[in-house]
């Protein structure tokens, strides 16, 4: 297993020490979606001339897929031990299908709450990510890594 060290402090085998880090990773994960979708939904799309419902999908799922890339990166640097468990192309693979799922959770959350609810979008944004957090978690660190 690869040492987990930062700072000096070798956290390798400390549970709490890994949680708060992938709250950290996740926390700023979150901050790069919510920011993106931000950005994406009010000055990039509109141009576009898409309808809001279309604007808002558009905008979640581009928002998703670069905050993944992101959560990735910096969760093999600072909880996860990439390649550990898998072989690096399957455990991509994984990670794509696990990110395909927590989309499609994305996608219908923001067009329940969005549409459907008519919640105002960035509300509706938080608050999906709140909830699709808890399967990245769970899914990544029982199919994926070895924390």
């Amino acid at each position: 297993m690869k040492r987990k060290v930062l700072f000096g402090y070798d956290y390798t085998d400390n549970e709490l020490a890994k949680v708060l880090l992938y709250l950290f990773v996740g926390g700023t994960a979150a901050l790069v979606e919510w920011g993106l979708f931000y950005v994406f939904f009010t000055y990039a799309l509109p141009s576009l001339g898409m309808q809001t419902t279309k604007m808002i999908l558009v905008a979640t799922a581009m928002a998703f897929c670069l905050s993944t890339l992101y959560h990735y990166f910096l969760g093999n640097i600072l909880v996860f031990n990439s390649g550990s468990k898998y072989e690096r192309s399957k455990e991509l693979s994984l990670v794509f299908l696990v990110s395909i799922i927590g989309l499609a959770f994305n996608l219908v959350l923001m067009y329940i709450f969005a549409d459907i609810l008519n919640w105002h979008p960035m509300v509706s944004k938080v608050l999906t990510s709140c909830i699709v957090v808890v399967w990245n978690y769970l899914s990544r660190k029982k199919w994926i890594f070895r924390s």
